[in-house]
């Protein structure tokens, strides 16, 4: 196997066992295993848990060129276009394939290098994006005044809330909406909590 496709198996095997045993729960042996592989060959691409991390997250994150793919599909977004785009990304690549949203959490909730990483990464990115998408509607007047970085964090508090709660909690066995109709709701709410009276 060449060089770029063995990184990528151990970064989809990493993943998925992240996905579902958590940190804790999984060993560099146990990725080996299951990649086929000896846990030598794993240090010799990925020398740091750092390292391996970054690939994690570029391989879920970035498109083949090493771009942002949701900071991609923002680009040309105005008003709410640009809510709209968000929410319409990020609910699909839950709903897609929530296992990124479980490493999360687990990474979280286990005090785990991952989740900094990612925040320090993407996360802080897309959050200081929406805050200057809100600080530029409110000096055209569209939104009043009001705190930029906490009315971003409140509109990505309502997708990643729905998210987590369709996804982890599996409420989506008792709740079921179009993607669509769930995102125009979620920019409604907040364009009209927000709009200059």
């Amino acid at each position: 196997m060449a060089a770029d496709e063995r990184k990528k198996q151990i970064v989809k095997v990493a993943m998925s066992l992240f996905a579902r045993n958590g940190f804790k729960g999984t060993t560099t042996r146990e990725i080996a295993r299951q990649a086929g592989i000896s846990e030598a060959v794993i240090f010799k691409y990925f020398s740091k848990k750092e390292r391996l991390y970054n690939a994690i997250i570029d391989a879920r994150c970035n498109d083949t060129q090493g771009q942002d793919r949701l900071m991609i599909s923002l680009k040309g977004k105005e008003g709410r276009g640009v809510f709209g785009a968000i929410a319409s990304f990020l609910i699909a690549e839950h709903r897609n394939d929530p296992s990124f949203l479980r490493l999360l959490t687990y990474s979280a909730l286990e005090k785990h290098d991952l989740s900094d990483i990612f925040i320090k990464r993407k996360g802080l990115e897309l959050i200081e994006f929406v805050e200057a998408h809100i600080k530029k509607l409110i000096e055209q007047g569209v939104f009043k005044e009001l705190d930029p970085a906490i009315a971003a964090r409140a509109f990505m508090g309502m997708v990643f809330q729905y998210s987590i709660s369709q996804e982890l909690y599996r409420m989506k066995r008792y709740f079921r909406r179009t993607d669509s109709v769930v995102v125009d709701t979620f920019v409604d709410i907040f364009f009209d909590g927000m709009r200059r009276r």
